[in-house]
C-alpha cells in the first residue's frame, strides 16, 4: 500500500469515526430530551450503514412526537431533526453508491411494525419476515437456545420449508461453531469460508447456503435465541448484513422482553380480576345467607313447642307484627331459610329479608337466634 493510499484510508477512517460520534451524540440528545430513539449501547459497535437506519428510525419517532410538544419544544426538536438529516446526508456523501445494500427506511419500518406486536406470540410470528425484509435476506431461521443447545423454531423462505424443520432436533453449541461464538460474545457473527468461521452443517442445510449471519437474541437474563440469515450464492452476506441483523436481533430482544413482561402483567391482571369476581360472588352469597346460632336440633325443638306454627302465634306478645310478619316469623323459628320462606309464602327473597329486618327491629333482637330466644320467653309467660 502506497503512502498516498494509506493517508486516504486513514482520513476516511477518521471521517467515519467523526460521523459515528456525531450520530451517537445526536441520538443521545434525542433520547435524553424527548425520550425517544435508540440507546447509545445499541449503535456504538455497528457500521455507519446500520447507524443510518437508526437515524431514519429516530427521525420518524421525532416527527411523531412533534404534535405533543409546546411551541418552544417543537422548534428545538425541529432543529434536532434537521441535524439528524444533515448527518445522514454526510454519511451518504462519504459512502456513495450501492455499497450499503440495506435500506435504512425499511429497517426502521420493520422495527416499527414489530413494536406494534403486543404479545410474545405476535413478535415470534413477525420476526422472520421482518428480518428478511430489513436485511434483504432470502432465508431467516429463528431458533431457541437452552441448556447448551439451539433448536430451530421457524424458517422463513420463499419455498416451502416445513419438511426441513420437521426433522430438526436440539443441536449442541459446538465450541468452534458460529452459533457458539454468537452465544458467547453476544454479537452477530459472519460464518463461512471467506469469514474464517466454521458454519454449522445443520444451519447450512436449512439456510441453503454455505455462508450466513447468525445473531443472538439477548435479554437481561442472557441469550435466549438465535436469528440466522442467508442469501443466494450470487449475493452473499457481508459485514453490513451482519451489523443489520445484529441490530435487528438486539431490537427484537428488547421488544421481546417488553412483550414478555406485558404478557405476565396481563396474566396477573386477569388472575386478580378473577379473584375479585369470585370474592364478589362470595360476598353476594354471604349477603343472602341465613346466619343463625340455632342448630338443626334446636330448630326442631323450637318447632315442636306450642304456638310455633305461623297460624298459632301469641297475638298478645307479638301484636306489633303484621300478619305477613307473623307468618315469616313462624317459619323462621322453625329453622326455615330465607329462600325456603320465600318459596313457602310465594314472595321474593328480598321481601323476606325486609320482613326479617322489621321483625328483628320490633322484637329488639340483634339476630335470628335472639329473636327466637325472645319468642321462647314470650311463650313461657302465657
Amino acid at each position: 500500500m502506497t503512502g498516498g493510499t494509506e493517508k486516504r484510508a486513514a482520513a476516511r477512517s477518521a471521517t467515519d469515526r467523526e460521523l459515528s460520534h456525531a450520530v451517537i451524540a445526536l441520538l443521545d440528545r434525542l433520547r435524553d430530551d424527548y425520550g425517544v430513539g435508540p440507546r447509545s449501547h445499541e449503535i456504538r459497535a455497528v457500521s455507519l450503514g446500520t447507524q443510518m437506519a437508526f437515524l431514519d428510525e429516530a427521525t420518524e419517532l421525532a416527527l411523531a412526537t412533534l404534535p405533543e410538544l409546546g411551541p418552544e419544544q417543537q422548534r428545538a426538536l425541529g432543529r434536532l431533526i434537521l441535524d439528524l438529516q444533515n448527518v445522514r446526508m454526510r454519511i451518504r456523501t462519504a459512502h456513495p453508491g450501492p455499497g450499503h445494500a440495506v435500506s435504512p427506511s425499511e429497517f426502521a419500518s420493520a422495527i416499527r411494525r414489530l413494536r406494534g406486536s403486543e404479545s410474545v406470540a405476535g413478535l415470534r410470528k413477525r420476526i422472520c419476515i421482518e428480518a428478511a425484509n430489513a436485511a434483504q435476506l432470502d432465508r431467516i431461521l429463528l431458533s431457541e437456545v437452552d441448556n447448551g443447545t439451539w433448536t430451530a423454531l421457524e424458517l422463513y423462505s420463499e419455498t416451502r420449508s416445513e419438511e426441513v424443520l420437521s426433522s430438526v432436533q436440539a443441536i449442541p453449541l459446538d465450541f468452534e461453531s458460529a452459533e457458539s461464538q454468537a452465544w458467547e460474545t453476544r454479537s452477530a457473527i459472519l460464518a463461512g469460508p471467506a469469514a474464517g468461521i466454521r458454519p454449522s452443517d445443520k444451519a447450512v442445510q436449512m439456510l441453503a447456503a454455505d455462508s450466513y449471519v447468525v445473531a443472538p437474541i439477548t435479554l437481561s437474563t442472557g441469550v435466549i435465541g438465535l436469528v440466522h440469515g442467508s442469501r443466494s450464492s450470487s449475493h452473499p452476506v457481508d459485514e453490513v448484513v451482519r451489523d443489520v441483523l445484529g441490530a435487528f436481533a438486539l431490537g427484537f430482544g428488547t421488544l421481546f422482553e417488553r412483550a414478555m413482561l406485558a404478557d405476565r402483567l396481563n396474566e396477573q391482571k386477569n388472575l386478580i380480576v378473577q379473584r375479585l369476581q369470585q370474592q364478589a360472588r362470595d360476598a353476594e352469597v354471604l349477603e343472602h345467607a341465613d346466619v343463625s346460632f340455632v342448630d338443626e336440633n334446636s330448630a326442631q325443638q323450637v318447632s315442636s313447642l306450642p304456638g310455633t306454627s305461623h297460624g298459632d302465634l301469641n297475638p298478645i306478645a307479638l301484636k306489633s307484627l303484621t300478619t305477613r310478619e307473623r307468618e315469616v316469623f313462624g317459619l323462621l323459628i322453625r329453622g326455615a331459610s330465607n329462600s325456603e320462606i320465600a318459596d313457602e309464602l310465594v314472595i321474593s327473597i328480598f321481601t323476606v329479608k325486609t320482613h326479617v329486618k322489621k321483625i328483628l327491629r320490633k322484637l329488639g333482637a340483634m339476630n335470628r337466634s335472639e329473636a327466637i330466644y325472645r319468642y321462647l320467653g314470650m311463650t313461657d309467660e302465657r
